[in-house]
């Protein structure tokens, strides 16, 4: 039966090359084969912004990944892109709960920046005083003023913007 299975997916991948999105299941295989916590560790190395003092923790996540990037018959290029989506996807789910602790809706960042499924989603090199200005301004029309988002909160929030645009910038180059 598996024979048969993957002979059919490898006859339905030469003819698609390359023009549809992974399947949900296939993208989520790093999320559900993490061990408990990656996830959260993830997320503090996002906020840090310091990846050599998050090295064990992005080694533990690119142990995971190539597991399923093998799984799922990966080239290194796109083994790279999924790295990238993984570690974004597993920011997001983290940090959204962190800025609900600090009353800040993610939807009104990503609205505020045009990302989310179906948004432009652009890619981001680094974090601008625009998308800040246009986050500050979202959260005054929401009636937060921004005055009194704490440190923290300002880091969660560039955190979360790291994070949406690591994602989406994966999941563009993945297929």
């Amino acid at each position: 039966m598996r024979v048969r299975a993957l002979l059919i997916a490898l006859a339905l991948g030469v003819g698609a090359q390359g023009a549809h999105a992974r399947p949900p299941e296939a993208l989520a295989c790093a999320i559900k084969a993490a061990p408990a916590g990656l996830d959260a560790r993830v997320a503090d190395v996002i906020v840090s912004q310091d990846p050599d003092r998050g090295r064990p923790t992005l080694d533990e996540l690119r142990g995971v990944v190539d597991a399923c990037a093998r799984d799922q018959f990966l080239d290194p290029k796109q083994t790279e892109a999924y790295l990238d989506y993984t570690m974004g996807r597993m920011g997001r789910d983290v940090l959204d709960a962190r800025l609900a602790g600090q009353g800040i809706a993610v939807g009104l960042i990503d609205d505020a920046l045009d990302i989310g499924p179906g948004k432009a989603n652009n890619p981001a090199e680094k974090i601008t005083q625009g998308d800040l200005n246009r986050v500050s301004g979202a959260l005054r029309d929401a009636g937060h003023d921004p005055a009194s988002v704490s440190v923290d909160g300002w880091r969660l929030i560039n955190a979360w913007i790291t994070a949406t645009a690591t994602m989406f910038d994966g999941l563009r180059r993945l297929d």
